[in-house]
């Protein structure tokens, strides 16, 4: 592999979760590996280029193994190491819909999600798959969260605290004013779960 590689690029993982069976739920265990999709030569040889880009042993992926990878990219973000370029990494973020929209759908997502409130969650990944351009993939992989549900294991929790981390509002006081002691409850779970993160 090349020595100069810091990465998967934010479409190679999320081009993964087509080979994990969703139907809006996980429908499979959380960590049960899948053969890469093979549809055609092309996108075989195209697998192959994302399981080395990814760092694969294998041509078989779980769930668990596409959120540790998204966990890893957003981090990044964070990262001093300058080969990383946090910036590219926001840039592509920003391009699967992960930005600043109307009501900071997909940051109430993650706040409904984390507290465990379906609900709630499922309507925000709607409105935000249908307002805000969210990606496909991306849509697959937070709807196997809420629908499954998955959000008492770990890793998920941190994957959803990660992300809300990157599009929470600019000013978090006005926001927990304008919606009240509901939203409060949501975000001392949140705060609490920031407090678990480790960069």
């Amino acid at each position: 592999m090349n020595k100069s590689y810091t990465g998967p690029n934010i479409s190679d993982i999320l081009e993964l979760v087509e080979s994990i069976p969703i139907n809006n739920k996980l429908e499979a265990e959380i960590d049960t590996k899948f053969p890469l999709q093979k549809n055609n030569n092309n996108n075989n040889n195209n697998n192959n280029r994302i399981a080395e880009r990814v760092n694969l042993d294998e041509q078989k992926i779980s769930f668990r193994d596409i959120v540790s990878l998204f966990i890893e990219f957003i981090k990044g973000i964070y990262s001093s190491n300058e080969k990383i370029k946090p910036t590219k990494r926001l840039d592509e973020l920003r391009k699967i819909g992960c930005t600043y929209p109307t009501q900071y759908l997909l940051f109430d997502f993650c706040l409904a999600a984390l507290e465990g409130d379906f609900l709630d969650a499922k309507l925000f990944l709607g409105h935000a798959l249908n307002i805000i351009g969210l990606s496909n993939q991306l849509n697959l992989l937070l709807s196997a969260i809420v629908y499954t549900p998955l959000t008492y294991d770990k890793q998920i929790r941190e994957l959803l605290t990660l992300l809300a981390l990157e599009v929470q509002p600019a000013n978090m006081a006005a926001y927990l004013e304008l919606y009240g002691k509901d939203f409060q409850n949501r975000h001392k779970i949140y705060e609490n779960e920031i407090m678990k993160l480790k960069f």
